[in-house]
């Protein structure tokens, strides 16, 4: 009997180890689909309101925030009655939800009235049509250049505030004052 318990508790001392585990629940985000070199229309009304276009993208509806992103070579085109506003960057993610998309890297809007601003990363509120950022931007237009550190403004630019202001801006007298 003594020899039974003297193999049982062998056999339980080796069979120990002192390692702790951990166990990883870290889950690894897996997209819903994901499509290469991809075209993308919408429309409201049978009326085309914006294009969008890229390399890469990835479908993360499945997800709690449900987002997209979109890498290389990603431009947006959005159609309105009087211009045609382009934006261009590396990278861009989309929050459905939210309506709301970031773009980084190399970001450039571009209109047909001839307006150009490039930044680094830009916020682009799809709802209100409104686009800001933190970085250092240029805006340029027929008779402007504006170098400034921040940019609050809607998508005409018709309403733009910015952070600590370097360029030229010309001011037209709106109510000809004498």
């Amino acid at each position: 009997m003594r020899t039974y318990f003297i193999f049982f508790y062998s056999l339980l001392l080796l069979s120990c180890n002192d390692e702790v585990f951990i166990e990883n629940k870290k889950t690894e985000k897996v997209p819903l689909s994901v499509a290469e070199n991809f075209n993308m229309v919408y429309t409201d009304s049978t009326v085309v309101r914006s294009y969008i276009s890229g390399k890469t993208h990835f479908d993360f509806s499945n997800d709690v925030l449900n987002y997209s992103e979109l890498f290389n070579d990603v431009e947006l085109i959005i159609y309105d009655k009087n211009k045609t506003s382009t934006i261009k960057s590396d990278y861009a993610i989309v929050y459905n939800i939210y309506k709301f998309m970031e773009f980084k890297g190399n970001v450039v809007i571009e209109t047909t009235d001839g307006e150009l601003l490039v930044t680094e990363q830009l916020f682009y509120d799809t709802e209100n049509e409104w686009l800001f950022t933190e970085n250092s931007f240029e805006y340029s237009d027929s008779s402007n250049k504006i170098l400034a550190n921040r940019l609050d403004s809607n998508r005409d630019f018709t309403d733009l505030v910015t952070g600590k202001l370097k360029g030229s801006i010309n001011i037209i007298n709106q109510w000809n004052i004498i």
